[in-house]
């Protein structure tokens, strides 16, 4: 019994002793956690860790970590009073309209960079009640009427954006998106009753490009603008007649120009 006291003595020194050094040892200061500051120059280092002095200065405006979601639209009408886009065709009444509506989720890996994955839905129309068409020549003249077309399309893309902030308050900013998407789209195109029943199915692969600008109209909620310049793409379309498949084209395309049919307006919230 003697014994088992002189233990239990002994251990409750050793544990008093070693309490009051830990209590002794000074305690580590927590290290304050980094402040962001939007606006701040982002300064470029080569492989040597100098700094580069060439190109445009940018500045912070989208930090690593963050998240978008958002979505971007565009419309378009047009009609036959817009004369000068039908300068072939007279006495003409026609109409038609494209719209676009694309939910997007963007996470930004590192500063100024951001990847996304964005999903299109793209409708347009177009009809001809009756014109002339006329090639400037009495023999190339053809009168038209009662034509319809209707178009409807589904996009899934991936897309890389980088920005460039232009102000030290990281509130405008330019960027460029490098897109890669899938489409699969229906074209139907009725001019008579024997195309009643006739459509074209199209599945196209692109890889394009679409450079904008970024204002933030508050701290977490940005505007942007974008419009396409091109790209390279892979087409698949088949026509179909009554159910059947009647003939099928492949063919690639690269085309760089500005796309006054590809503009978007976007609202994103910065999480």
């Amino acid at each position: 019994m003697k014994a088992i006291i002189k233990i239990l003595l002994l251990s409750t020194a050793l544990m008093m002793s070693v309490g009051a050094m830990a209590q002794d040892k000074p305690k580590r200061a927590k290290q304050p956690r980094e402040t962001i500051k939007l606006g701040a120059k982002i300064v470029k280092t080569d492989s040597l860790g100098k700094k580069k002095t060439r190109g445009l200065s940018q500045h912070l405006i989208i930090p690593k970590g963050e998240w978008q979601l958002g979505a971007q639209i565009s419309h378009i009408s047009m009609s036959s009073d817009n004369s000068e886009y039908m300068l072939l065709l007279n006495n003409i009444n026609a109409n038609g309209s494209i719209t676009k509506v694309a939910p997007f989720v963007a996470y930004s890996y590192h500063d100024n960079r951001s990847i996304g994955l964005r999903f299109q839905y793209t409708s347009a129309s177009g009809n001809i009640q009756d014109g002339d068409l006329d090639f400037l020549s009495d023999d190339l003249e053809f009168h038209v009427e009662d034509i319809h077309a209707d178009m409807s399309s589904v996009q899934t893309a991936i897309y890389h954006r980088s920005y460039i902030g232009l102000d030290n308050k990281g509130r405008i900013g330019l960027f460029s998106d490098i897109t890669l998407g899938y489409t699969s789209g229906k074209t139907k195109f009725i001019y008579n009753e024997q195309t009643q029943d006739t459509y074209t199915k199209s599945n196209q692969i692109k890889l394009s490009l679409h450079p904008g600008i970024v204002i933030f109209a508050m701290n977490n909620v940005s505007t942007h603008v974008s419009i396409g310049i091109g790209g390279v793409s892979y087409n698949n379309t088949k026509y179909i007649k009554n159910g059947e498949t009647i003939g099928t084209r492949n063919f690639s395309k690269a085309n760089f120009k500005l796309d006054l049919l590809d503009i978007s307006i976007g609202l994103s919230i910065h999480l």
